[in-house]
């Protein structure tokens, strides 16, 4: 089967592709998961902002597809449809499948038959998109096909949800990079890729997605197979890796495992980019950011939800927001409010 697979180009404000073009790191689990016998291609259009029209037009009549799968957001949602649109107006038998935060939270968004969706997966994608292929091949039911929808005569039909793949047992295979037939992804100059070496949390902070999304757990990439990715990504010209874990500070003594790996394997010649709580941060900096720094690590993106108590309570993320001090929780001290995150530069004084 042929099939194509879309990143949007819809880009967050404070994220503009000046400074940052950064590939869909799911879109490459898909592809890496996939039966061999299926052609792949993945196109992140965020690298073609000033010609979605004219790249999406190319790569449809040049792939072929059997099968356009788009990944998506809710502020990409009407770019998204009209991508559907473009798509069908071309190729009106291609079977659509979309995924992401937005069809996963709101699939009620994308179930009218006007819109063209024939499928929807809901959460983790990379073992559901294996099995709707080799349903639509007839090698099992869709029934079958955990966290699924699917167009019937009769309408969207559900499957059970999936449970969160455990990364332990090797569900997941390693991406597929070499399936993107586009080019050009950077950090501010620099030629970057993604890298995941854990998925989930553990905390319910009310306003986040990722518990919604596949449930409050966490589950570890083994060390080596981060440090064949990293490798891998290297191998194809990256001088920078984001680290995209949900939350990799979780498990402190697992990341500074993984700096230490990092740093034996010779791969602190880049840098990196991760996410982290402010409370891992301040229990564990003294040690842990001289570590990081030896690493490669350049930025810290702290998430900063609120100083206040109240407000930390409304947002259930008082504990992840505090230390343990003497036997009791001290707050952290932070910026201004703000519900956003701020870079912090990693520095050989622990910064």
């Amino acid at each position: 089967m042929h099939i194509l697979l879309l990143s949007m180009p819809d880009s967050f404000e404070h994220t503009p592709t000046i400074a940052v073009r950064m590939p869909n790191g799911a879109l490459a689990s898909l592809a890496g998961n996939v039966d061999d016998h299926h052609q792949v291609a993945i196109a992140d259009l965020i690298l073609v902002q000033s010609s979605v029209q004219a790249t999406v037009e190319r790569l449809v009549r040049e792939q072929q597809p059997d099968l356009v799968g788009l990944s998506v957001m809710t502020f990409q949602r009407s770019t998204a449809r009209r991508i559907i649109a473009l798509v069908r107006s071309i190729k009106p038998d291609v079977r659509i499948v979309v995924g992401g935060y937005d069809p996963s939270l709101a699939p009620e968004a994308w179930t009218h038959p006007a819109l063209g969706v024939d499928f929807i997966v809901k959460g983790e994608g990379d073992i559901t998109f294996r099995d709707l292929l080799r349903a639509i091949e007839g090698r099992q039911p869709l029934s079958s096909v955990q966290g699924l929808l699917y167009r019937t005569a009769a309408g969207m039909q559900m499957t059970p949800s999936r449970p969160a793949a455990k990364l332990e047992h090797d569900e997941v295979k390693p991406p597929r990079r070499q399936a993107r037939v586009l080019s050009g992804y950077t950090m501010m100059g620099a030629p970057i890729d993604v890298v995941e070496t854990s998925r989930g949390c553990t905390y319910d902070c009310s306003f986040c997605s990722i518990i919604e999304m596949r449930g409050r757990n966490f589950h570890r990439l083994a060390i080596e197979r981060v440090i064949a990715d990293i490798a891998d990504a290297k191998s194809r010209g990256a001088r920078s890796i984001f680290l995209v874990d949900d939350n990799i500070t979780i498990d402190v003594p697992r990341l500074e495992e993984l700096c230490r790996a990092i740093i034996a394997a010779g791969h602190n010649d880049i840098f990196y980019l991760v996410q982290a709580m402010t409370a891992s941060i301040a229990t564990h900096g003294e040690t842990l950011a001289p570590l990081m720094q030896r690493a490669g690590f350049r930025y810290v993106f702290l998430g900063i939800e609120n100083i206040l108590e109240d407000d930390l309570a409304f947002l259930k993320a008082t504990a992840k927001n505090s230390r343990s001090k003497a036997g009791r929780d001290a707050r952290t001290r932070h910026s201004p409010p703000s519900t956003c995150s701020i870079a912090t530069t990693c520095s050989s004084s622990a910064g």
